[in-house]
């Protein structure tokens, strides 16, 4: 079922011009959106990306006409919000580029200096299609310092060094990223370019948001799980 969601009125610190109809299970969310955009109806204004090349084939792209950036926050709570984006990456033959120091996003809202978890997992081919494995983690790192708390439309870069490198294998894995602290949520901004073979992914363990993408391995994509046909999440590696 592709569920087209979501905009939720009252939500003060973001503007929201308007709102739109929401499915059931986000009305338990009301105070957090899912996107960003769909509320301004075209008013937002897009901004230059610094241009930015990484490892693995990554680089930052173009922002969306009007800019957008999905929730991806684990508020700690273990019943609440715990969303994340994933990028695929296709990664080459030689260690060195695939040997990963840094991952750098851009973003929206959470705190100026904030904890963010970053998961890279081996990929899941099973029927065809490409995603996350849920049970194949390569390298898992919580509550890596960054800056964020960019206002909407304007992004903050946010570099996350990793306190031991992951080494990725030969071609395609996949980067979830999410803010990791009960105050409140990060939105990673989404670009116009795929970045690797797959659409991007979005999961919501908890299904606050009533689409069913509790988890990675489900033959789903974030089109299917938002209804929003994006090209990728801004993702940098290095």
């Amino acid at each position: 079922m592709r569920v087209r969601t979501l905009v939720m009125a009252g939500v003060t610190t973001l503007a929201l011009a308007a709102s739109v109809a929401m499915s059931p299970g986000a009305i338990a969310s009301a105070s957090h959106p899912a996107t960003l955009a769909a509320g301004f109806h075209g008013k937002a204004v897009a901004h230059p990306v610094a241009p930015l090349k990484g490892k693995c084939n990554t680089a930052f792209g173009s922002e969306l006409p009007t800019p957008d950036g999905l929730i991806a926050w684990n508020d700690t709570t273990g019943t609440g919000f715990n969303t994340a984006g994933a990028s695929d990456v296709k990664c080459g033959r030689k260690k060195r580029t695939r040997t990963i120091g840094k991952v750098t996003v851009n973003g929206y809202f959470g705190a100026v200096q904030e904890l963010f978890n970053v998961t890279f997992y081996k990929n899941d081919p099973a029927d065809g299609t490409s995603e996350p494995a849920d049970n194949g983690i390569i390298c898992s790192y919580t509550n890596l310092p960054g800056a964020a708390g960019g206002q909407y439309p304007t992004h903050v870069t946010t570099v996350l060094t990793l306190p031991t490198k992951c080494l990725l294998p030969k071609g395609t894995s996949w980067v979830a990223v999410q803010n990791n602290d009960i105050n409140g949520p990060w939105y990673w901004e989404m670009q116009v370019e795929q970045q690797g073979i797959a659409k991007p992914d979005w999961e919501d363990v908890n299904n606050l948001f009533g689409s069913g993408c509790t988890n990675w391995s489900n033959d789903r994509y974030l089109i299917d799980c938002l209804g929003y046909d994006y090209g990728d999440f801004m993702l940098v590696l290095n």
